[in-house]
């Protein structure tokens, strides 16, 4: 079986290219990415997969002498990056006898984020840029691949979560500014090195853009990566005209049906709505997007014995990657865990031959797809799930005085946004077609949910208990992935989107009830990966 695959590999390369995937590039990225000396040692082993280009990590000395620093994780810091620390990369780049591999990008980080906008050694950061960036050019690279999450404890992006001393007297609007001349010193320096460069960041425009999307009401501020969107937009400021930011969109990571795909599309060009530079934008962003071939592998296993238990049997991936390079401009990047291209121990050929047919077409798809909601990570099993490490900070202001159910909660899919103008908040709305759930977990840990990114809605009625007069109540919730539009009693209370796994509360004084029936009506929105009101919700007083 393996030496007909072999074969049929073989065979493939004299395939022409289907038309509407000429000039697209593959790029792999995940737990088995190398640095520059691996790939010059092994070059030959790595072009074997029918890749476009691989991301590539550059080492730098540590104190004991040896290749063993990540550069990686150190441009958004204080440390100075230094020529001994990157000059051997250049010289491995320039080694290698790539033959196939036309498309590769230096690996970056925005985590940690430990310097503030304001702080005047923000140079550092700038200079850290220009340095892989010197790598990319010199090597012979495409660009830069760059990961802007917030992994740690610092939340560069979300103004409401940077240090108070820091924050101090200074309004979002002038961290937005701020931040904004620093995507233009960012720029700048990288394109000082690299006129003509491509960025392919991991999430572009569209992760701030996500929560605000279709809901024009919804203030960019408070969302936790409102200042990215400052940051792009001072990239896009200053950047040179040959420089181009790929949005790699991670949102598409698990994405089956063309359908999916072309929707990721109009959310991309539809950031164009929060950037303060719309002509920049049209003029330089482009449109990507990340496919995780072994997704949720950490939970499910990776199983190259029985390819039927993995998310994406071989015929959904090469099915998934052909729909995304059809429907990008040019970029898709595969993330892969423990699914392993390089070292042959947890790759097969199967997976390898679906990333060569995707070019050709999507093939039959999946037969039989394996439930998305199989394997889903239990919330209960996530740290801090419990309500006392959760509301700790909490009640050090406000007091408990009743816990909401967490079962006999009503549901029901928004895709098409539609629930707010329907009334789906209103006492009088009739629910009893929805489905019913708990909140205290996922939502793809429900069945008849299974994997769903997007809008939906929760309903709940309940009977509050009385108030002592001059205490102000909130509804407090432990968690919501990723967003929620908060109503009571068919009334607007509030909209936060803080982050997937913080607490928060809402001041619903007078709108509660005390002693009697309450309606609470929710509209979630989830991004990616897991979704919902996946902790408690509590009334509490101050």
């Amino acid at each position: 079986m393996r030496a007909a695959i072999m074969i049929a590999l073989c065979a493939l390369t004299i395939c022409p290219l289907s038309a509407t995937t000429q000039g697209k590039k593959l790029v792999q990225y995940g737990f088995d990415n190398r640095d520059t000396a691996y790939v010059r040692e092994h070059v030959r082993d790595i072009e074997k997969v029918p890749l476009d280009g691989i991301a590539i990590a550059v080492y730098a000395k540590d104190a004991d002498g040896k290749y063993s620093r990540n550069v990686l994780g150190e441009v958004f810091t204080k440390n100075r990056i230094k020529p001994e620390d990157y000059e051997h990369a250049i010289d491995d780049l320039k080694a290698t006898d790539f033959k196939r591999f036309t498309d590769n990008f230096i690996l970056m980080n925005s985590n940690p984020g430990l310097v503030d906008w304001f702080d005047p050694d923000w140079s550092i950061v700038a200079h850290n840029a220009g340095c892989l960036a010197r790598v990319a050019k010199q090597g012979g690279c495409k660009g830069i691949m760059l990961d802007p999450e917030m992994y740690g404890d610092f939340k560069p992006w979300c103004y409401t979560m940077i240090p108070a001393n820091d924050r101090a007297g200074r309004t979002f609007a002038q961290y937005e500014a701020k931040t904004r001349q620093r995507g233009r010193e960012f720029i700048r320096a990288i394109n000082k090195e690299f006129p003509d460069i491509t960025i392919l960041p991991l999430f572009g425009m569209s992760l701030p853009y996500f929560p605000l999307r279709g809901n024009p009401k919804t203030k960019l501020e408070p969302t936790p990566y409102a200042l990215l969107a400052a940051f792009y937009d001072g990239i896009l400021d200053a950047a040179t005209p040959q420089t181009v930011l790929v949005d790699g969109y991670e949102f598409s990571y698990n994405y089956r049906t063309r359908e999916q795909f072309e929707d990721g599309r109009r959310m991309i060009l539809s950031a164009r709505n929060i950037s303060r530079n719309p002509k920049g934008f049209e003029k330089h962003v482009r449109v990507g997007f990340g496919v995780w071939a072994d997704f949720n592998s950490g939970t499910l296993g990776w199983h190259p014995e029985d390819m039927s238990k993995n998310y994406f049997t071989p015929a959904g991936l090469r099915a998934s990657v052909n729909y995304a390079l059809d429907i990008s401009d040019r970029y898709v990047w595969i993330w892969s865990e423990k699914l392993r291209w390089w070292d042959g121990t947890t790759s097969t050929p199967e997976y390898v031959e679906a990333l060569r047919l995707a070019k050709l077409g999507p093939g039959p798809g999946e037969r039989n797809p394996l439930p998305s909601w199989i394997g889903v990570t239990k919330a209960s099993t996530m740290g801090g799930y419990g309500d006392e490490p959760t509301f700790a900070g909490v009640r050090k202001t406000m007091t408990e005085i009743y816990d909401l159910p967490k079962d006999d909660w009503k549901f029901a899919f928004d895709k098409r946004n539609a629930g707010a103008g329907g009334g789906w908040y209103r006492e009088d709305f009739d629910d009893a077609g929805w489905l019913t759930v708990a909140i205290g977990k996922f939502w793809e840990e429900q069945v008849g949910i299974g994997q769903y990114d997007g809008r939906a809605w929760y309903r709940r009625i309940f009977t509050a208990p009385a108030v002592e007069p001059g205490k102000r109540v909130f509804l407090a919730f432990g968690a919501v992935d990723d967003s929620a539009i908060v109503w009571l009693n068919g009334q607007f209370v509030e909209e936060k989107d803080i982050g997937w796994d913080q607490p928060f509360a809402v001041e619903v004084t007078r709108i509660l009830r005390p002693g009697e029936d309450n309606t609470l009506a929710m509209q979630v929105i989830d991004g990616t990966g897991f979704g919902g009101i996946w902790k408690s919700v509590k009334l509490m007083v101050k």
